[in-house]
């Protein structure tokens, strides 16, 4: 019943969720050493706080906790649904033939990037399916 609205939604936005994981996948977000206010360094910070910039502009409630993890918030509810999801990123490597690893592309259809899979491109999906500024957002049921 709701196979069609959400393919009818994803295809309505699907380059703004694109151009989403585009913006976080093209930040070197791998774990580095501790320094005072980046506990995983500087990189996966920077990609929290552009993840939680994205969730507020979209108009989620957020909270960036020391960046050690942030949170945004659907409303204030009695009842939640939690959805875990990482923004930092093994060491790239080698032997990128595509794209490198931080300059994300899309050719023949498929996205090419480090995170976009694990787990930058979920993180985006998963957000943008609880977005509360899209009221049209699968499934309308009306419970927001």
């Amino acid at each position: 019943m709701y196979k069609k609205k959400i393919e009818q939604y994803i295809e309505a936005h699907k380059q703004e969720m694109l151009d989403d994981i585009c913006t976080l996948c093209s930040i070197n977000s791998e774990r580095s050493a501790y320094q005072e206010g980046d506990p995983f360094g500087e990189g996966p910070s920077r990609a929290l706080a552009q993840a939680l910039k994205m969730a507020e502009e979209y108009g989620f409630s957020i909270n960036n906790y020391d960046n050690y993890v942030g949170t945004a918030d659907l409303n204030d509810g009695e009842h939640q649904l939690d959805i875990l999801a990482h923004l930092d990123v093994v060491p790239a490597g080698e032997g990128w033939t595509v794209t490198q690893p931080f300059e994300p592309i899309v050719k023949d259809g498929k996205l090419y990037g480090r995170g976009t899979a694990d787990d930058k491109g979920p993180a985006v999906a998963a957000q943008r399916t609880g977005n509360p500024g899209d009221k049209k957002c699968p499934p309308d049921s009306g419970n927001r």
